[in-house]
C-alpha cells in the first residue's frame, strides 16, 4: 500500500541576488510502500532535499501534486519526523529536554511522555547522557539525540536528508546500524537523501537515482539484499558488488553531466 506519491512534481526557485529561475525538478513520480526503507541518490543540486521539503509540506510544488496517506500535502505535515544532515539540538536543552520537546509540544501526558523519552535514551544509547548539553556530546551521539527526538512521538514516515554526513565513517557506521536495527523493530517508512551509493545499497529496499538538475527519475534499483543487514559486513556480500556496479554504471553519467553545470541549484 502506498503512503506517499509524488505525482508529476515540478519545482522551480528563484535566485534572489540575480531574479534568474531555476528549475531544481521536473515530472517527478513515484510512490513509496508502507514500511519501504527507500533511498534517493543524485548529483547535487538535483532537488533530492526539495523532495523531503514537498513532503513535510515546508514548500509547495511549482507543479504537480504531493500525497500522504492519498491526502494532497497542503500544510505543514505533522505525520513526518525529519531528521537533518546538521542535528539541529536546541543548545539550552540537555538530551532529555531535547527528546521530550516534541512529547510537549503534543502535550504528551507526564507519565507516558517520561517513559517514551526513558525508552528512546536506551533504545540510541545515550544512559547516563540524560543530563548533558548538545556542546558536550560528540558528533555521532548529537545524531543519535536527534534520531530518537524525531522518533519519540512515532511519526508514520521518516525523512532524512544526509544525517550521517557530517561524522566520521566509524562514527557513520554504528548509526547506520542503529537506523538498521530500529527500523527493524518499529517498521517506519523512510526516505533517506544520500551521496554515498554504498550507504543506499547497506540501508534501503530501493534506490531511486536521479539525473542532473532540473532533477527527474533515471531509474529505481530494487535492493535484493537479504534482511536484517550487518552494515559491517554487508559490503562482502557478491550481491553487494552486483548492485553497486549497476548503481553506479546508472550514476556515473549524471556525475560527468553535472560537472559542466554552475553549482545554483538546491539539493
Amino acid at each position: 500500500m502506498s503512503v506517499v506519491r509524488f505525482d508529476n512534481v515540478g519545482q522551480t526557485y528563484e535566485i534572489h541576488k540575480t531574479g534568474h529561475l531555476v528549475q531544481a525538478l521536473s515530472d517527478v513520480t513515484f510512490d513509496v510502500a508502507e514500511k519501504e526503507f527507500c533511498a534517493i541518490v543524485g548529483p547535487s543540486g538535483c532537488g533530492k532535499s526539495t523532495l523531503l521539503h514537498l513532503l513535510a509540506g515546508l514548500k509547495t510544488p511549482t507543479s504537480g501534486e504531493v500525497f500522504f496517506r492519498s491526502h494532497k500535502v497542503e500544510a505543514i505535515n505533522t505525520a513526518v519526523g525529519y531528521v537533518t544532515q546538521d542535528s539541529r539540538l536546541l543548545p539550552w536543552m540537555t538530551v532529555v529536554d531535547n527528546i521530550r520537546l516534541p512529547l510537549d509540544i503534543r502535550k504528551v501526558a507526564r507519565k507516558e511522555r517520561d517513559k517514551l523519552v526513558e525508552e528512546w535514551i536506551a533504545l540510541v544509547g545515550l544512559e547516563g547522557f540524560e543530563s548533558v548539553y548538545p556542546s558536550q556530546l560528540s558528533g555521532g551521539m548529537q545524531k543519535r539525540c536527534s534520531i530518537a527526538r524525531t522518533l519519540v512521538y512515532g511519526p508514520d514516515v521518516l525523512l532524512m536528508d544526509e544525517p550521517f554526513a557530517a561524522v566520521d565513517a566509524i562514527t557513520r557506521t554504528v548509526l547506520q546500524q542503529i537506523l538498521l536495527d530500529l527500523w527493524s523493530n518499529y517498521q517506519k517508512t523512510v526516505l533517506f537523501v544520500t551521496h554515498d551509493l554504498n550507504e543506499a545499497l547497506t540501508l534501503a529496499d530501493r534506490i531511486i537515482v536521479m539525473t542532473k538538475r532540473p532533477g527527474r527519475i533515471k531509474a529505481q534499483i530494487e535492493v535484493s539484499i537479504q534482511r536484517p543487514r550487518d552494515v559491517f559486513h554487508v559490503a562482502e556480500l557478491p550481491e553487494f558488488t552486483k548492485l553497486h556496479r549497476e548503481l553506479w554504471d546508472v550514476f556515473r553519467s549524471e556525475i560527468d553531466g553535472s560537472l559542466s553545470q554552475p553549482e545554483r541549484g538546491q539539493d
